[in-house]
């Protein structure tokens, strides 16, 4: 009774073509497990920013008048504008006050006009970038001074901002040092190929293979590797988009999966391709091989 052995394709090099062996299918799943995670990670910070709206590109609060005290306002509006951080300061006219009345009544039949004359009046501070740290304090103890308020949730959306701001360095901060590891991963597994394919690689070698001939097949190994977990975590991200989708909704936000398709591929590209790059660095061509 014979038995039949079935041999992989493999390309010059030692670069065997899929199915991958168990040293490359772990890797894959460990590097497309940290890409997920940092796919979790960008992806929440595209609801935030989704959340806290476009009011970043221009940094405005809100200060209120009543309208028995509108002789107030010039005083006001003078005193808010001496403030170190402000850019500048105007009054919202009625007929924007009565533009947004309409708007949040959902065009019902209901009296904008009638409803606008009960509201506040308002003062539209416009803040500089870079904010001074603390201009919205100084804002709020000008507006209570002088009878005035300060809208709040503006400030819980700035100070969203901030944490926003601050989530972002770290994630940045996170993905470098995931992007390492798996770049460490991916190097170690191809390393462990090359050794076993040491006597490829000398014959090779002997045969007068130049570096670059060598190497490549690695290199594109790791990057095929990168690209095949790139695109796992991708698929892996669309479960969490549909079940959280009624949440979505409710706060008003819709995450997209397909804003992380190009950056998960091209990043386990990029990842497959450096730990190939280290996994391979002591490969060198037989003219300097004593």
């Amino acid at each position: 009774m014979s038995v039949i052995h079935h041999s992989l394709m493999r390309l010059p090099g030692g670069w065997q073509l899929p199915p991958f062996g168990i040293h490359q299918v772990l890797a894959l799943v460990i590097v497309a497990v940290a890409l997920w995670s940092v796919g979790i990670i960008w992806l929440a910070l595209q609801g935030g920013e989704q959340w806290v709206g476009t009011w970043q590109d221009e940094i405005k609060v809100h200060v209120y008048v009543d309208r028995n005290q509108q002789e107030t306002m010039a005083t006001l509006q003078e005193n808010i504008m001496d403030i170190d951080g402000v850019d500048h300061v105007r009054l919202v006219s009625d007929e924007e006050t009565q533009a947004w009345m309409e708007k949040w009544l959902g065009g019902e039949g209901l009296d904008a006009v009638s409803f606008s004359q009960h509201l506040p009046a308002s003062l539209e501070v416009m803040l500089e970038e870079p904010r001074v740290a603390t201009v919205l304090d100084d804002i709020q103890d000008v507006a209570l001074a002088q009878g005035a308020e300060i809208n709040e949730d503006e400030l819980e959306l700035v100070e969203a901002g901030d944490v926003l701001g601050t989530i972002q360095n770290l994630a940045w901060f996170a993905t470098t040092i995931l992007a390492l590891a798996m770049a460490l991963i991916v190097s170690n597994t191809l390393r462990m190929i090359l050794l076993a394919r040491a006597e490829e690689v000398h014959l090779m070698r002997l045969m007068g293979a130049k570096e670059w001939f060598v190497r490549l097949p690695f290199v594109l190994e790791g990057v095929l590797l990168g690209v095949g977990a790139g695109f796992t975590a991708w698929l892996l991200m669309w479960p969490l988009v549909w079940f959280t989708y009624d949440w979505q909704s409710n706060i008003g936000i819709d995450l997209s999966g397909w804003m992380l398709f190009l950056p998960l591929i091209f990043g386990g590209a990029l990842v497959g391709g450096l730990g190939a790059l280290i996994a391979t660095t002591n490969i060198v061509s037989p003219e300097t091989d004593s």
